[in-house]
């Protein structure tokens, strides 16, 4: 295990972005002989616009987005277990960047891999990346957004 990085925590949204992010963590995990802890947060202010009108239809949209996360989490891990590398999920709910340093920490991470995406959502809203970058407990690989 090369420079003390024995726990990779890869933070994934399933985007493109991710995808790119993702071939990255593996190929540190394989180089570095790193477990890769696979982490999707469903964000709750981002189902039905976080509208405090839809109660049920928020849990049952919840649910169903936990649900499909936990099958793409799965199918991720399992080609990354098949290649060789160990690798776990995680799947968790709340604010993103909160919940990537708080996974990162629980996991004893030694490194966070990361997308960033770019454009005007980015310029005007901030980016999780920025924030999981600047409270992170280790140091973070941010991986641009493919052209």
């Amino acid at each position: 295990m090369a420079a003390g990085f024995a726990r990779i925590l890869m933070a994934t949204d399933f985007s493109p972005c991710a995808e790119a992010a993702w071939a990255t963590a593996q190929r540190l995990a394989r180089a570095l002989g790193a477990e890769l802890t696979l982490l999707h947060v469903v964000s709750e202010s981002g189902l039905l616009g976080g509208a405090p009108f839809a109660g049920g239809l928020a849990a049952e949209a919840r649910s169903e987005a936990a649900k499909e996360a936990q099958g793409q989490l799965a199918a991720w891990a399992a080609a990354a277990s098949a290649s060789g590398l160990v690798a776990r999920t995680d799947l968790r709910a709340g604010p993103p960047h909160e919940q990537i340093v708080e996974a990162a920490t629980a996991a004893g991470a030694d490194l966070i891999v990361i997308g960033i995406h770019g454009g005007i959502r980015r310029a005007v809203l901030g980016s999780v990346a920025d924030r999981v970058i600047r409270l992170a407990p280790c140091p973070v690989v941010a991986v641009r957004e493919p052209s």
